[in-house]
């Protein structure tokens, strides 16, 4: 019995020496190195937006409206195929002719895209996905004009579409982009009347949303920053 006892214990010690062999070193280099690349990726950016609405009749044109952006990301590390979410304040809109005065509609959004990424050489990533968007406030503005008219209500507050672009990292956690956004629902809310013949709504807009189904257009260039 003592021998069997002896035995077992004999077992298990070589086991657990085994083990310890085989338990990384925490402290050594290698393992710090692969511990950090194991990390997510948190950050920064900012830019410029080439904005304007998709959409026109022969009454109405929709040119470009441009603005800004500013973002945060988180990105789990990857090799290769990854993923990438962001949350975006974007500021866009488009501009139109009225009577022969320059007419600007500002659409500030709040944007999440969802965005499947593939890194080519830790240098370069491409980006495509879905994004999804709340209007904050839209305005009416003429340069010619101090006031500012509020034109929220004649929009869809909810905005859904596609996003694609890439993304290049020179040196260390700097990365410098572009996108294209591009809404796939109508932006401008239908009139609500109970006629059968849809008639121009009464609003500061120089067309009806039953006829003009308008969707954000929008190209993205910006700097940021890895973390």
């Amino acid at each position: 019995m003592k021998k069997i006892i002896t035995l077992s214990l004999m077992i298990c010690l070589a086991f657990l020496q085994s083990k310890a062999q085989t338990q990384p070193d925490v402290t050594s280099a290698s393992f710090q190195k692969e511990l950090k690349s194991m990390r997510p990726k948190l950050g920064i950016k900012a830019g410029y937006n080439f904005a304007k609405v998709i959409g026109s009749t022969p009454d109405f044109s929709p040119k470009s409206n441009n603005g800004f952006m500013v973002a945060g990301f988180f990105a789990p590390q990857s090799k290769g195929l990854g993923y990438r979410t962001e949350l975006i304040f974007s500021r866009q809109g488009f501009s139109f002719d009225e009577t022969g005065k320059m007419q600007d509609v500002t659409q500030d959004y709040i944007y999440m895209p969802h965005l499947t990424t593939f890194t080519i050489a830790k240098r370069v990533q491409l980006q495509a996905g879905g994004q999804v968007g709340y209007l904050l406030n839209a305005k009416k503005s003429s340069s010619k004009q101090s006031e500012e008219e509020k034109v929220t209500e004649y929009m869809n507050r909810f905005d859904y579409g596609f996003a694609g672009g890439i993304e290049i990292y020179p040196f260390k956690g700097l990365l410098i982009g572009g996108r294209y956004n591009v809404s796939l629902g109508n932006i401008y809310k239908a009139s609500s009347s109970s006629s059968t013949t849809p008639s121009p709504i009464p609003n500061p807009l120089p067309f009806n949303p039953e006829e003009v189904k308008g969707k954000n257009a929008v190209v993205q260039f910006f700097v940021g920053y890895r973390f």
